[in-house]
């Protein structure tokens, strides 16, 4: 519609410029008066295309926002049922440690303690989304700044700090496994397993296996900022499914 308006006006400043009939002031008049509408028209039709564009963007922004609450809330979950076990391994390592050399295993809890200081459980956060928006380069459209900054800083720092964190743990638990590998050749039995963990080395890796407390603060950390997000994302989308 604008092109035609643009194209009709454009005619009509041709048709003034050659035209026999007017005196010069006149045509200038009538010329100046066409260049403006022309304007006016190119002006509007900017106008409605950017605010259509606008629109669109932010249709993208919120179909976006409303799906991360989904991820985040599972990543939220994730993060306190993480914390839980950990706090579960700091006690069955405290229980290893403590043993008497010279004892004897207590049979099923010793068997069951030693199985579980050998799993581990680290975070994997739902990352897909957000990188998608990202390498999209559509994060900027997010026209709330605190939201987004808040947002850039769980998946680009908060989440890089656990995976620091759980690295120097990870880091232990292979000294604690290569430990064993090497006490445990000539044999495996629950004797062996207790003799091998009840050394001074055993019980120094043990204890190191207890998690710091670092861990469980960016665990925190990281849980209620997600949280943090899903409630601003709330407000702005109230009705939103």
């Amino acid at each position: 519609m604008a092109e035609l308006e643009v194209a009709k006006h454009g005619k009509n400043v041709i048709n003034m410029a050659v035209s026999k009939e007017h005196r010069l002031v006149h045509k200038l008049k009538e010329i100046a008066l066409e260049i403006a509408i022309i304007v006016f028209a190119v002006s509007v039709s900017i106008w409605f295309h950017s605010m259509s564009e606008h629109r669109h963007e932010q249709q993208q922004v919120k179909e976006f926002l409303v799906g991360l609450k989904t991820d985040l809330a599972r990543d939220a979950g994730q993060l306190d049922e993480i914390a839980k076990s950990y706090h579960a391994r700091d006690k069955t390592y405290e229980y290893l440690a403590a043993l008497d050399p010279k004892a004897e295993p207590e049979g099923e809890k010793f068997d069951q303690a030693f199985a579980f200081a050998d799993s581990n459980w680290f975070f994997v956060p739902v990352t897909s989304r957000f990188e998608g928006f990202k390498s999209g380069g559509k994060l900027t459209n997010i026209e709330d700044e605190e939201l987004l900054n808040d947002i850039l800083t769980l998946y680009q720092l908060t989440h890089q700090d656990i995976r620091n964190s759980e690295s120097g743990w990870r880091t232990n638990q292979n000294k604690l496994r290569d430990y064993l590998d090497v006490a445990l050749e000539q044999g495996d039995s629950r004797e062996q397993r207790y003799h091998a963990l009840t050394t001074p080395n055993g019980k120094r890796r043990l204890r190191k296996m207890i998690a710091f407390y670092q861990l469980y603060d960016r665990y925190a950390a990281a849980a209620e900022l997600s949280r943090k997000i899903i409630q601003r994302i709330d407000v702005l989308y109230k009705n939103a499914e």
